[in-house]
């Protein structure tokens, strides 16, 4: 865990602008939005609060990472969709990031993207959330209230919503403990606590090491030759390896096939990284 290897820490310019993104949150069987634990073919890791992590385990906002990294953003505010209307509900401050181990699916106009890995040294929660209209009223912040998946803020604004947000008592614990709550729901019918990644373990910083160690360990080089041997054997036809709009998925380096609404950076089956591609895009 930060701030030992790989991690680098996040030199975070506070006169960048951040970034406001929406995440999918739990809204029918639990009481605080947390992450959306029990979607449907789609259980959900992010935002991470138990490592306060984000893209560390999951392969959801690449762009939103990568554009923070590069441009120094200090702050990922996080919205949601609770009750049919939009709402603030947390931020984290980033302090360290890593490169992450490169994957297929992100492949785009000839290359594989950079997919980056974010940790907080700070995050703050509130309940109940703060509703758009609300957060218009006490800042005058009116353009929150356009549709957006992603947006970004300047100093002041990003001033404005941490000033808001910290007038709140901080539920981040107790959000912590709903999500576990809502994992051993999941095993209690479908035996995983995530059963489209059959993970059995919840997220903690034992439990992730895998992921943290993709990009750094000797066998990982070894599994880049062999997935670049593997697309080859395969007919993998890369303009087809998008995950967008994708179901079914193949893992090159065992065969495994399986069902998720979004692609994961490790095989359910083996625990390898990268080699999770649609099915539809092997020709062999």
């Amino acid at each position: 865990m930060p701030p030992n290897d790989p991690w680098e820490e996040h030199d975070a310019s506070e006169d960048a602008k951040s970034y406001l993104t929406l995440y999918y949150c739990e809204d029918d069987i639990s009481k605080y939005p947390v992450r959306e634990v029990t979607k449907v073919n789609d259980n959900k890791s992010d935002p991470n609060l138990e490592t306060m992590s984000y893209g560390l385990c999951s392969t959801c906002t690449r762009d939103i990472r990568s554009g923070l990294v590069k441009n120094d953003r200090p702050y990922l505010f996080f919205c949601t969709n609770y009750h049919g209307e939009r709402y603030l509900a947390g931020y984290y401050h980033i302090g360290w990031h890593s490169l992450g181990w490169p994957l297929l699916t992100n492949y785009r106009d000839g290359s594989i993207q950079d997919d980056y890995r974010l940790v907080a040294d700070e995050m703050h929660w509130v309940y109940p959330p703060i509703s758009f209209e609300t957060v218009a009223e006490e800042t005058g912040f009116d353009d929150i209230q356009s549709g957006f998946r992603k947006k970004l803020v300047g100093p002041d604004r990003t001033a404005d919503l941490l000033a808001l947000l910290h007038d709140r008592e901080d539920y981040s614990e107790r959000y912590i403990e709903e999500i576990h709550r809502l994992e051993r729901v999941n095993k209690r019918y479908h035996e995983y606590r995530y059963p489209t990644w059959e993970r059995e373990d919840s997220f903690d910083w034992e439990s992730v090491e895998k992921y943290v160690e993709m990009a750094t360990t000797e066998e990982d080089d070894g599994n880049k030759e062999i997935l670049e041997q593997k697309v080859g054997e395969f007919d993998v036809d890369l303009d087809l390896i998008t995950s967008r709009g994708v179901s079914d998925w193949f893992c090159l380096l065992c065969e495994h096939e399986f069902e998720n609404e979004a692609p994961l950076k490790m095989c359910p089956n083996c625990d390898n990284g990268g080699g999770v591609i649609p099915k539809r895009a092997i020709n062999a």
